[in-house]
């Protein structure tokens, strides 16, 4: 294996072809110089440099070599500069995973909000639900995962994000809108729309009726909040979601909220690590700016 450090001397060297000029620009002394030419070439069993030679020469086996230095030394240069783009965030890349309601509504002005001011790095949201993200960032290719569900699982670390509320909605014309108070008993008479089974919304609202001893009249099972709320304009039935995912259809008067005092579910947005996994420098930053 070759000396890199008598690597470097030999093409100083062969650059300034003198062996003090070489040791000025290399902040070392001449006979360091000589040293270190002499025991690479006692290494490759070869003769690099012509001393005869005023100034010295390289010999043919020296040609080979000063080729193949500058190859490695530009490589050298190039790894530098790829790891400071890395860390100044000039180069790079993040992803990051998210269930439904955070990725689509939450996320997506605070990914703008990085492009903006770290152009240079790639960005990926994969958007699932809070059991597909969970197994994708145990599968390694998220950096992060932002969840809207509870998650037991002793190989993550849950960092708590923000608070979300989850309204009942209802298409605007439905008798249950504009009444102060819907007893819990009268709103479960109501067919439900419900995101699919895996979903943190679905699983928040099931835990909060399971401690009532009640269960939800499910009609409908969608795996799109998007298509809930379609859903629901349609008349189809009442739905529960993030008060985040249908503020525009609230103040347009699409959709219309049912005040059911006995069921105020707040829940806690979190975002995952895997225990023991690194941050990037375009993970950190994307953290900082998200608290």
């Amino acid at each position: 294996m070759l000396n890199l450090h008598a690597l470097r001397v030999f093409t100083a060297l062969a650059e300034a072809r003198s062996f003090s000029r070489a040791a000025e620009g290399l902040f070392i002394s001449q006979p360091a110089v000589s040293k270190a030419i002499r025991e690479l070439e006692e290494q490759l069993g070869l003769t690099l440099v012509d001393r005869s030679a005023r100034p010295i020469a390289l010999t043919a086996a020296g040609v080979v070599l000063l080729s193949h230095a500058r190859r490695i030394f530009a490589s050298e240069r190039a790894a530098v500069q790829a790891l400071a783009d890395l860390r100044d965030l000039e180069a790079g890349s993040l992803t990051i995973g998210a269930s439904s309601t955070v990725g689509i509504y939450l996320l997506p002005p605070l990914i703008a909000a990085f492009h903006r001011r770290y152009p240079g790095v790639r960005l990926t949201l994969d958007i699932g639900n809070t059991q597909q993200v969970v197994e994708h960032l145990h599968a390694s290719p998220l950096d992060i995962a932002f969840v809207e569900g509870p998650v037991d699982d002793a190989e993550v670390v849950i960092t708590p994000w923000r608070e979300d509320e989850l309204l009942v909605i209802a298409p605007p014309e439905h008798p249950l809108v504009g009444a102060e108070a819907v007893p819990l008993a009268r709103l479960l008479e109501e067919p439900l729309v419900l995101r699919e089974p895996g979903s943190g919304t679905r699983e928040v609202i099931e835990i909060a009726l399971r401690e009532r001893d009640l269960a939800p009249r499910v009609v409908l099972e969608i795996g799109s909040t998007e298509a809930i709320k379609r859903a629901v304009a349609a008349g189809l039935g009442l739905a529960i979601v993030s008060a985040a995912t249908v503020g525009a259809e609230l103040r347009s008067g699409q959709l219309a909220s049912v005040r059911a005092p006995e069921l105020v579910l707040r829940r806690q947005l979190s975002w995952l690590s895997v225990v023991g996994r690194p941050q990037s420098p375009a993970l950190a930053a994307f953290l900082e700016l998200a608290a």
